[in-house]
């Protein structure tokens, strides 16, 4: 019996000619869009009233760089293209036909992605084997394979899993692997369409068909609402996951908090929904999913699990998300270690970090005051987070007057981390000492094209400045300091959200409802 053409991906196998060319290396490298040759330089965006000059006492030397007028957009591009080497390095080499071949295994593969080809989302995103998430519980003729990464910052000690938009044939996974990792807050970074394609499947209940039966899984739809009614693009979905076979039966509180304001390889038109939605997850996860009394509770249980976060495809979103919170996280859990990062790398050790931790003050109260579109808003800005050595409130940076940290806002990145040059020059500290740059290599080592466009490259440092702009306005309020987009703040995406359509027939207490019923049909 002939095989039709095709392989374990679904789409045609192309004939192999040269032994020495891998056909799939170059699928990957071409539907990635991945390119070591960086021509664009993309400055970052600051709010309304900010310059490098109003800052310039108060942010760590990275950041400044990042955002100096003369050098700042070139540096980031350059780093990006470091970033992209690397990944390109690594492909290539777990690639090699004779390695292949051999079945010669290196520290990167993707073997069990490349057989489970039916259940990836796209033929060009596999996860690297050595983080793979595996189902515990197989059915017979089944096998542990879901499309999702085990995320370790470079800096946090919080964990992520990184996965792709279920499909249909992989929901029962999904929700197998949530409630076997235990994890009680799913983060939705994409639309369910997007340009007419299909970007992410209605994995979880409606209010229409309030129980998905997934063999033992059951997923029950509670309610979902707008947290912030001003905010038509962040919806919290309030569902219950049970598994009938597990011997207490019990039923856990699952949050999915769905933003349909970014667009697919492109970054949102500001950071402060971003932010929002990380406090929103951070609140929902240090309560074990559940919301309700997160007055009483901000810290999560130590068999809390990793926070769920994905897109559609699992690393371009994904991974912008996850270095934004890890490096917020870290930011209030070990302040120094970010805003002056010991020369040669964040996680050489504490060094210079703590001592310039003693000089920053701390307080429990994080409430920031912002504006958007011309609407005062006050909103609780990253109080919950991962750790901490109490159950109360978080403690909050107080931003000082921060010594410099010696690091030269003109000098140009060096090698990257694991180089072989043995010159100590101050580019190559710098770029070390760049937390965005460390904790997207990292992320990069750990599931494949990780933030995958230099927009949304320098998007981490904006949500960062931004963050650290409010503080800044919080603490001065004699300044008179609002975090306000400028008017021409807009970015030119292939896409721009569409606020969720609320439905009065239904209600979850105070808060409005929405239903995922036409309104949805076109989010992803």
């Amino acid at each position: 019996m002939t095989q039709p053409p095709g392989g374990p991906l679904g789409c045609q196998t192309p004939m192999i000619e040269n032994p020495n060319v891998n056909p799939l290396f170059e699928s990957v490298r071409q539907a990635m869009g991945l390119s070591t040759n960086i021509t664009e330089e993309i400055p970052v965006r600051l709010p309304m009233g900010f310059t490098v000059q109003t800052m310039h006492g108060y942010l760590p030397n990275w950041l400044l760089s990042a955002i100096s007028e003369e050098s700042g957009k070139s540096r980031l591009a350059e780093y990006f293209k470091k970033v992209e080497i690397s990944e390109n390095k690594r492909l290539a080499l777990l690639m090699l036909p004779q390695n292949m071949r051999s079945g010669r295994t290196t520290n990167f593969s993707i073997g069990a992605g490349i057989e489970q080809g039916l259940k990836n989302r796209y033929n060009n995103i596999w996860p690297y084997d050595h983080t793979r998430v595996k189902i515990g519980e197989v059915d017979p003729g089944h096998d542990d394979y879901i499309n999702a990464s085990f995320l370790t910052p470079l800096l946090s000690k919080k964990s992520y899993i990184a996965t792709q938009g279920p499909l249909p044939s992989t929901f029962q996974d999904f929700w197998k692997a949530t409630w076997e990792q235990n994890s009680r807050v799913v983060v939705m970074l994409t639309r369910e369409q997007e340009m007419g394609r299909i970007k992410c499947h209605e994995y979880w209940p409606t209010a229409r068909q309030p129980i998905m039966a997934l063999g033992p899984i059951r997923v029950t739809f509670v309610g979902e609402f707008l947290p912030d009614p001003t905010i038509g693009t962040i919806l919290v979905r309030q569902l219950k996951l049970r598994h009938i076979q597990s011997p207490e039966s019990e039923e856990r509180n699952i949050t999915q908090i769905q933003y349909t304001g970014w667009p697919d390889f492109g970054v949102p038109e500001t950071p402060l929904e971003v932010l929002r939605v990380i406090q929103l997850a951070n609140e929902y996860n240090n309560n074990n999913g559940d919301n309700s009394n997160s007055s009483e509770n901000t810290t999560p249980t130590s068999l809390t699990g990793p926070m769920i976060v994905h897109c559609s495809a699992g690393c371009g979103r994904t991974g912008a998300f996850c270095v934004i919170d890890s490096i917020l996280t870290e930011l209030r859990e070990n302040p120094g270690l970010v805003l002056h990062p010991p020369v040669g790398g964040a996680g050489a050790g504490v060094g210079a970090g703590a001592t310039s931790a003693s000089k920053l003050s701390l307080s429990s109260k994080p409430s920031l005051e912002f504006s958007r579109s011309g609407n005062d808003r006050v909103t609780n800005a990253m109080s919950n987070s991962n750790g901490g050595s109490n159950g109360s409130g978080r403690p909050q940076l107080h931003l000082g007057s921060l010594p410099p940290s010696g690091l030269s806002s003109s000098s140009t990145p060096g090698s990257t981390p694991g180089s072989s040059s043995s010159s100590s020059s101050a580019g190559h500290d710098d770029i070390l000492s760049d937390i965005v740059y460390t904790s997207v290599s990292k992320f990069r080592e750990q599931r494949i094209s990780m933030v995958q466009t230099l927009r949304q490259y320098v998007f981490c440092y904006e949500a960062i400045f931004w963050h650290l702009a409010m503080e800044f306005a919080r603490e001065r309020p004699s300044l008179g300091l609002m975090v306000v987009p400028p008017p021409s703040l807009a970015v030119h995406t292939p896409l721009l959200p569409l606020p969720p359509q609320s439905n009065p027939a239904l209600s979850m207490g105070n808060a409005p409802i929405t239903t995922t019923s036409e309104e949805f049909s076109f989010f992803g």
